[in-house]
């Protein structure tokens, strides 16, 4: 007995829908497939010009702090802005975009602008870019988005830094200052007098800081202000007293001139005077130590400092600097730039309490067998009502660089 199997012509038009579905559902599969190739090559690119951006940024901050206008607020530092621009782009062309080296691309691939702050501190944006705006030649190229009729891709990052100094504000966090050497200057400036410091010695003497509010009195470029000022500061009171101190080191206090103490410090923070004969090595073996001259004064073997050109001033690398491919070469950091507390008063006695109202960053250049400290200013900063301890409120600071710089996300708040 034979049976008929009858397919309906519906069925038989249905007959290979399931293959042309699947390779249309592949196409669209390979599409995204290859696009997303495309966008995660430009999500890379996107974070390497972002890094880019941020390492420009921060050389160019630096640049207000080796300058030390960020005791004068945003309006100090307009002279340096050329500079700060030059560095962020040297920095940030350091940098590669899709395996191109940005100092390669046109000069406006890499920007720097200066926002205002409340905070008076100083400010740099710095944009970053490779599109074929700033640069039609080399623009970055796609792989599959070209079916498309896409063939270049375009990035783009900003970062904000800033020259952090408590001095500019009356809110915010105060410095916790690591590697304070335990020599504590008085709050007096012989070189500008007004407004008057009256705890200061007969001599008519003005304020490094202001003790109530934090601000530096003659902020900017010596001789109008401060940072390049030279100063010898007397371990016998007059006419620029300086105190030593314990940091942590005991009766030998000038131990911690040559090392870091293990302690931090921050505003408002009270130290004891030693006194200096009686500490082993005694203060101008320990500063000599320190800055590696081989004798009391000038020209034994210590770095030195040039303030007739900048900030930033010239430092070369004396013949005992450590590091011999650094002698009688420029360097950028030194033993002999120290940061040191400031307090507000005068003679102190052994035994004696010392408050600090401010921090100042200074070059050493020599000592004398009566303790006597030559140095250069370098920074300066305010207290003001700023205390507190460590990890509370603070940023760091101190050692080479007495400001901090940082990576802000509200530029001028």
């Amino acid at each position: 007995m034979q049976t008929c199997v009858k397919v309906s012509k519906k069925r038989e038009l249905q007959r290979g829908m399931s293959l042309v579905m699947v390779a249309a559902g592949l196409v669209v599969l390979l599409g995204m497939g290859v696009l997303s190739i495309d966008l995660i090559s430009l999500y890379v690119a996107r974070n390497e010009a972002q890094r880019a951006a941020d390492a420009g940024g921060l050389a160019g901050a630096k640049v207000f702090v080796d300058s030390g206008c960020v005791n004068g607020g945003a309006g100090a530092c307009t002279s340096f802005q050329a500079l700060a621009t030059s560095r962020a782009r040297v920095v940030a062309g350091q940098n590669n975009i899709a395996g191109l080296a940005i100092s390669s691309l046109n000069a406006n691939c890499v920007t720097a602008t200066f926002p205002s702050s409340s905070a008076g501190n100083p400010l740099i944006s710095v944009t970053v870019q490779r599109t074929t705006a700033c640069d039609s030649v080399n623009p970055i190229p796609t792989f599959f988005a070209k079916i498309f009729g896409v063939t270049a891709g375009n990035v783009s990052a900003v970062a904000t830094a800033e020259a952090y100094n408590p001095s500019g504000s009356a809110t915010g966090p105060t410095l916790c200052i690591g590697c304070l050497k335990p020599m504590f200057m008085a709050n007096c400036d012989h070189e500008h007098t007004t407004p008057q410091n009256p705890v200061c010695d007969g001599k008519k003497a003005g304020y490094i800081v202001d003790p109530s509010t934090g601000a530096v009195l003659s902020p900017g470029t010596y001789p109008a202000g401060i940072i390049g000022q030279e100063v010898t500061f007397h371990s016998n009171g007059h006419p620029d007293p300086w105190h030593l101190v314990d940091l942590g080191c005991g009766a030998n206090a000038t131990t911690c001139i040559t090392q870091c103490p293990a302690t931090t410090s921050t505003c408002g923070s009270q130290v004891t005077v030693r006194d200096p004969k009686a500490s082993t090595p005694e203060p101008d073996a320990a500063v000599n130590s320190l800055i590696h001259a081989t004798r009391n004064g000038n020209n034994n073997g210590q770095d030195t400092i040039n303030t007739t050109t900048g900030p930033p001033f010239r430092m070369t690398g004396g013949s005992n600097n450590p590091n011999p491919a650094l002698r009688g070469q420029t360097i950028t950091t030194s033993d002999s730039l120290v940061t040191v507390a400031l307090y507000q008063g005068f003679d102190a006695a052994p035994g004696n309490t010392l408050q600090i109202v401010g921090y100042m960053q200074m070059f050493i250049k020599s000592v004398d067998a009566q303790y006597s400290i030559t140095a250069v200013i370098t920074g300066v900063t305010g207290c003001g009502n700023r205390t507190g301890t460590c990890g509370t409120n603070t940023v760091p600071g101190g050692s080479a660089s007495l400001f901090p710089i940082r990576l802000v996300r509200t530029p001028g708040t």
